[in-house]
């Protein structure tokens, strides 16, 4: 097999397949006696794969067949014109999708687990996840897949004492799905046997080799030209690489409407075309006897004097027509609208501009709905996954810290999108359950105004007790507003 210097296949595609292949194995456990038989198989499936994602890559980036196009009519006059609505619809999927951090907050009423949530939160901003967390949604909006590492902090594992409280145990990477695949047992429960990384490494000046380091959840291994170089058992918890999906297709945002996009950079090259062709029109010299000489003349001075004979009318004439231009917009307009509803994007060539329509009408109206609906479909795969990459890094933090007591089942994920719509309607509605004696917890996760609602309701403590909505202790001072002391909730 033909790779890259990167380790990606070589392997060219001229169209991307409807999604990306699941790669799995009959083999519930993975040892060295089936190792290289399971991972000749999943290669081969993720040589295909991995010419897929790159193929959508490139075309994200504008590397698009316009501009390969081979024009054989007139073709000195080929415009190429790429309009990159790939682009425009990765960009929306995967800022609309994990434009704002994902946080954790609390599940359950054990007021106690509110403190190590908020220092779970403090790990994850210290290693910079929402960083990664976008350079994920970017690979899953492009290709359908994204794939995740966490390792323990290498100073832990050299050192073997804790570090500061505001330094994190583990380490967040995000992987390059071209060299990077998670194989799966085909059984019941599907979990994860394996997952490997493809490196080029250099053993010895000017000989690139091509390394498989991989995962089961008891061994880390080394593949060389079909030779285990290394077979060693690790301490890890399971496999530290996990698998993020946009949809259960694996595609990627706008890899179904290829093919209309396509057909709008054609449309778009082909107007620049007829625009081109229309000034340099060709001269139709009736009844007339020029040769190459008169042509330049003509050319340098702008006119030529003509003369008929015998009867016979001689003209100069421009052979040219024009493209409707009205019509070939109608098409792609169509096209546009069509692409975008199929990806879930919001357009902006619909509705009108009408003062009365209120801000649900708005969001309804132009695609909003559409979208979120969208992004509420790939949150569900993507909690499942973050659960199995929490599991993990749980495992870690109890490892290094016995104090930390803080179980799985604890831990909500919060995703924040369009928290400033309808601001004042979110307020009230925040205000009404505070008044209902909700939880202030419970009612500032579930109003959608913030980000972080672990982080405001540990910032909002003093204030909520200042309105009583969060009950005393008992052992409070009067505070600056002349509050007292005593138990008083609403």
């Amino acid at each position: 097999m033909a790779e890259s210097e990167n380790g990606s296949s070589n392997v060219k595609l001229e169209k991307p397949l409807h999604g990306r292949i699941e790669i799995r194995t009959p083999y519930q456990e993975i040892d060295r006696s089936n190792l290289l038989h399971v991972l000749q198989d999943a290669v081969a499936v993720h040589t295909i794969n991995a010419a897929a994602i790159d193929y959508l890559w490139r075309y994200n980036k504008g590397e698009q067949p316009i501009l390969e196009r081979v024009k054989h009519v007139r073709p000195e006059i080929c415009n190429n014109v790429v309009e990159n609505h790939a682009n425009e619809i990765s960009e929306f999927t995967s800022g609309y999708f994990l434009g704002e951090p994902l946080t954790y907050v609390r599940r359950g009423d054990r007021e106690a687990a509110s403190t190590y949530v908020d220092q779970l939160n403090s790990y994850m901003f210290y290693e910079d996840k929402a960083s990664h967390d976008k350079m994920l949604a970017d690979w899953m909006a492009v290709c359908g897949v994204g794939y995740r590492m966490i390792l323990p902090d290498r100073r832990f594992i050299e050192s073997g004492v804790k570090l500061p409280e505001d330094e994190s145990p583990f380490e967040i990477d995000t992987l390059d799905p071209r060299t990077t695949f998670v194989v799966y047992y085909s059984g019941f429960g599907h979990k994860r046997v394996m997952a490997v990384r493809m490196v080029v490494v250099e053993p010895t000046p000017g000989n690139l080799v091509l390394k498989y380091c991989g995962y089961t959840p008891t061994h880390y291994f080394e593949v060389v030209n079909g030779s285990i170089e290394k077979w060693e058992r690790h301490l890890l918890p399971d496999i530290p690489i996990f698998e993020y999906r946009l949809n259960l297709a694996m595609m990627g945002s706008f890899e179904p409407v290829v093919p209309m996009l396509d057909a709008i950079n054609v449309i778009s090259s082909n107007r620049v075309d007829g625009l081109e062709q229309f000034v340099q029109s060709f001269l139709k010299f009736i009844n007339c006897d020029v040769d190459k000489d008169t042509v330049e003349d003509l050319m340098k001075l702008g006119a030529i004097s003509i003369k008929s004979w015998n009867g016979n009318p001689a003209d100069v004439q421009l052979v040219s027509a024009e493209l409707n231009q009205e019509q070939t917009q109608t098409l792609v307009d169509y096209l546009y609208d069509r692409a975008l509803a199929i990806c879930g994007v919001p357009t902006t060539t619909k509705g009108g501009t009408s003062t009365s329509d209120t801000g649900n009408a708005v969001f309804l109206r132009d695609g909003w709905q559409i979208a979120e609906s969208k992004a509420k479909n790939s949150e569900l795969l993507f909690k499942k996954t973050e659960k199995e990459f929490l599991r993990f890094a749980l495992a870690i933090i109890r490892e290094k810290d016995l104090d930390f007591d803080l179980s799985l089942s604890e831990v909500e994920y919060k995703f924040t999108r369009r928290q400033h719509d309808n601001l004042q309607s979110k307020t009230q509605a925040l205000l009404g359950m505070l008044q209902a004696g909700l939880s202030p917890e419970v009612a500032i996760a579930t109003c959608g105004l913030f980000n972080d609602p672990q982080d405001v309701f540990m910032q909002s403590k003093d204030y909520l007790q200042k309105w009583k909505y969060i009950p005393m202790t008992g052992d409070e001072k009067p505070d600056d507003y002349g509050n007292e002391t005593e138990d008083k909730a609403v």
